[in-house]
């Protein structure tokens, strides 16, 4: 892994590709820890294996919504977040046209396990279940996300593989911000983009010390 990189020597020739080739075993790890530490080793997609919103949408059926409606949801649901809600609803008026808004229906695959994306959806209304599939056996059942709730951050910023799916149990809205949103907040509104970064690095904070937790 990564750290273990800077305290061995400089290897070379046969040595190097005897290395390459050395098949380490590892303390076993949580499978997200195990995927987030890809991410950080910098196994990055190509851009033509990234699943953009407009494909998924076109597959799912998915309707769009006007967006004075996805914005007032979007304040509704993020109003469900408390304290951990950095953002006022004034603030979401100038946030929610970066975002598009849709209607879908129930038992539809918005995200696929293992697929690269570049787009994360915030749930709006309904129930979404999140789940992994295992190497043998039913896929198992993560978590159910709440109203208000962050799908898919990670591939959003990294356009890396997706950890798991997401299944809609109910119909459902969702807020869609996907990159090139996020672009055109960075450049007309480069303070409210670095608030909704700094909101998903906290995110991923809590997710990697509670993972950090698990495997002490």
């Amino acid at each position: 892994m990564w750290w273990r990189r800077n305290n061995q020597p400089e290897q070379t020739g046969s040595d190097s590709a005897a290395a390459a080739a050395e098949v380490r075993p590892a303390v076993p790890l949580d499978d997200e820890f195990a995927y987030l530490q890809s991410m950080v080793d910098g196994r990055m997609t190509a851009q033509e294996l990234v699943i953009p919103w407009r494909v998924r949408a076109q597959e799912l059926g998915a309707r769009s919504l006007a967006l004075g409606r996805g914005v007032a949801l979007l304040q509704e649901a993020w109003s469900y977040q408390g304290p951990n809600q950095p953002f006022g609803r004034e603030e979401l008026l100038v946030m929610g046209p970066f975002f598009e808004y849709y209607a879908l229906a129930a038992g539809l695959h918005i995200v696929h396990q293992s697929e690269y994306g570049d787009y994360m959806l915030v749930q709006l209304t309904g129930v979404i279940a999140v789940e992994r599939a295992q190497t043998a056996g039913p896929p198992v059942r993560m978590a159910q996300t709440n109203i208000g709730d962050v799908i898919g951050e990670m591939s959003l910023l990294d356009q890396g593989q997706r950890f798991s799916s997401c299944v809609t149990l109910t119909p459902c809205d969702v807020a869609v911000l996907t990159r090139a949103g996020l672009e055109r907040m960075l450049a007309e509104q480069p303070l409210m983009a670095a608030n909704v970064l700094l909101m998903l690095a906290r995110k991923l904070s809590i997710r990697l010390r509670s993972i950090s937790a698990k495997i002490r």
